[in-house]
């Protein structure tokens, strides 16, 4: 298995499954990043997010360089169903359009690929795509073959929003690691296997950490630094001030203290969380159950 630092996917199919995975994608069939509804970005909002550096340009109206407008052009000519056209007035068939215009299309596929700098990609998808994750392959491109996550309940709105949050991103590489650490040369039975039971178990602790803070503040207040807290009240009484002064004074320190204690613990949960190599994974499928 090939570890990458920077991970771009060539996509021939399922697009959304690719961008949960990988740093850049390339699709191929652009129909993939339509709206999926009215809340969804428009395409070339989509291909801002996914596409290399190199195929975007600040000054062009859709913010994608030439090679990629050109490149949507050419393939809504060959395939003008993807916008919606049923039929050519000329009495020509969608099939003789397609195979007419193929050689532009491909031509603006190279200059597309060519365009974008990228000298090794992985290619995620039919027809390429290999049917098991090999010696060769990325850890991004075994996990968006292993079908672990529905990307079809998640819409591109929420991709985005993913792959801009800087904790999801994170723990996505968090996760990365591990397969390349773990899994090299597993087979992918075994690796899907062996994903679910450690999200299973990262769930399961998630449930005690999720205890309500009651309990924090209960054993907070049977500490010696709470007990002292009581003591110190009743000392400023003893000294001349009002016993309900006194007592909201040494109710604050304790409450203060206990209030230390659950947000030190809270940080630790948190940093647990982004370390867990499932977090993302678990993550992402709440994402599916919310949206479903």
């Amino acid at each position: 298995m090939v570890f990458k630092s920077t991970h771009t996917a060539l996509t021939w199919s399922d697009s959304r499954a690719a961008a949960l995975y990988f740093d850049r994608v390339m699709p191929v069939n652009i129909p993939d990043t339509y709206r999926a509804d009215a809340e969804d970005p428009i395409y070339y909002e989509v291909l801002k997010s996914l596409l290399p550096e190199a195929l975007l340009d600040p000054h062009s109206k859709t913010g994608l360089a030439g090679a990629v407008t050109s490149y949507v052009a050419y393939f809504l000519v060959a395939f003008p169903q993807a916008a919606g056209v049923a039929s050519l007035p000329s009495g020509e068939t969608l099939e003789q359009r397609a195979a007419s215009t193929m050689p532009k299309l491909l031509d603006a596929f190279g200059h597309l690929v060519s365009s974008s700098g990228v000298r090794d990609f992985a290619v995620y998808g039919e027809p390429l795509s290999p049917a098991t994750p090999g010696a060769n392959s990325d850890p991004a491109l075994v996990l968006s073959n292993l079908n672990l996550v529905d990307a079809s309940k998640l819409s591109w709105r929420h991709i985005l929003e993913l792959r801009k949050d800087q904790d999801s991103i994170e723990r996505l590489r968090n996760l990365r690691r591990a397969v390349y650490k773990d899994y090299s040369g597993k087979p992918e039975a075994y690796i899907k296997e062996d994903i679910e039971f450690r999200i299973s178990e990262y769930e399961a602790a998630t449930k005690f950490w999720n205890l309500p803070t009651q309990k924090g503040i209960l054993e907070i207040a049977m500490t010696g630094e709470a007990l002292a807290a009581v003591g110190g009240a009743v000392a400023l009484a003893l000294f001349g001030a009002p016993v309900v002064a006194a007592a909201a004074a040494g109710g604050a320190i304790a409450v203060g203290k206990a209030a230390l204690s659950i947000a030190a613990r809270k940080r630790e949960i948190e940093l647990e969380r982004r370390r867990n190599p499932m977090a993302y994974l678990v993550k992402l499928r709440q994402a599916t159950e919310v949206a479903a």
